[in-house]
């Protein structure tokens, strides 16, 4: 049986914190690209919806860790933990938001103190806005976005050996160039575990970077597609397992929307390819409806690592994920999902 580790009390997630703007296109991007012009592209899509939502990496894997560990019950959890922390209001476990915002940023400061979520570590930068994605969604769930990382790069000026310790986890995911590689080596200087999350940087992350972020990371998790683009780029042997040259053993997480999730741990590189010690797969929770996909990845990466906060097992850790992303999907925006344990406990026990 894998076990995850049970001793992260300080969980520290990092990212882009931005306001979202979500758009519905009722057909499909593929019919309105000429295969042969794709050098000369000119395309307008017509959306039948909009949204205006708070959003960003760090603010929907937060929010979704705060959903978890902020909760009055944790049936879901091992008893042992349950019952400790049942008895402390406080659990032992930290939650925080290393990020800036820019001066519209209020409301994000707002929301984060709502939500139990540290924001000690959030720099307000006065001269620039807000971080702002705009994303269009067309009826197969494809997605085209654009963003403006705006005051995302005065993260790079967080020290992260002030907020970390011995039993952190660090969540890096994406945000401004400079903040995410800032982030990326303040990590490997001072030796904390973290959950690397490139997907989103691929666009502009030098091989080099990516090969040291994957080397040293503890845990690496994006979608099928995100996972293709590394394999391409890192050119590793195996097509479901990510193994670096002179890499430690780490845990590779692949999502694969409504399908589930595959986790393959202790993965390492040998001469006949790729090793790994143990694998799993874990079903998505099917819902009745899907509304928005925006947001699902983040759910998912919030609720697997509040099981790892909680000293849950590594296949239980894979159900919360793919729980908090089902509520996710189930709301149109990023946050706006707000299930509680009990809700969270029916559907663990769903896969």
């Amino acid at each position: 049986m894998i076990n995850s580790k049970s001793d992260y009390d300080n969980i520290i997630v990092t990212g882009s914190v931005a306001y979202d703007e979500i758009m519905d296109f009722p057909g499909e991007f593929k019919d309105y690209f000429h295969p042969e012009k794709l050098h000369q592209i000119n395309v307008s899509f017509v959306v039948d919806k909009l949204e205006k939502q708070l959003g960003g990496t760090a603010t929907n894997i937060a929010y979704n860790a705060s959903l978890i560990l902020n909760s009055r019950s944790f049936d879901f959890a091992p008893r042992q933990l349950a019952c400790r922390f049942a008895q402390d209001d406080r659990r032992g476990i930290k939650l925080k938001l290393l990020g800036s915002v820019g001066k519209d940023g209020k409301e994000f400061i707002k929301f984060f103190k709502k939500n139990k979520i540290d924001v000690s570590g959030v720099i307000v930068d006065k001269k620039l806005y807000t971080a702002s994605g705009k994303v269009i969604t067309d009826i197969k769930d494809n997605q085209i976005w654009g963003f403006y990382y705006g005051a995302s790069e005065s993260a790079k000026k967080i020290s992260l050996k002030k907020f970390s310790d011995k039993n952190s986890l660090l969540v890096i995911s994406a945000s401004h160039s400079k903040s995410f590689l800032h982030f990326q080596s303040e990590a490997i200087k001072n030796k904390i575990d973290y959950l690397y999350d490139p997907g989103m940087t691929l666009t502009w992350i030098s091989d080099k970077d990516l090969e040291q972020g994957v080397m040293n990371a503890r845990y690496l998790v994006g979608n099928d597609y995100e996972m293709a683009m590394i394999m391409k780029r890192l050119n590793p042997t195996s097509p479901d397992s990510v193994g670096i040259r002179g890499a430690r053993k780490l845990s590779v997480i692949t999502t694969l929307g409504e399908k589930g999730v595959n986790y393959y741990s202790g993965v390492i590189p040998v001469k006949t390819g790729i090793q790994y010690d143990n694998s799993l797969f874990v079903p998505a929770v099917k819902v009745k409806k899907m509304v928005d996909p925006t947001g699902a990845g983040d759910a998912w990466r919030g609720g697997f690592i509040s099981g790892l906060a909680l000293g849950m097992k590594t296949v239980d850790c894979l159900k919360l994920g793919n729980v908090m992303a089902s509520f996710a999907i189930e709301k149109y925006g990023t946050v706006n999902h707000k299930p509680n344990s009990i809700d969270i406990e029916k559907r663990m026990n769903k896969i």
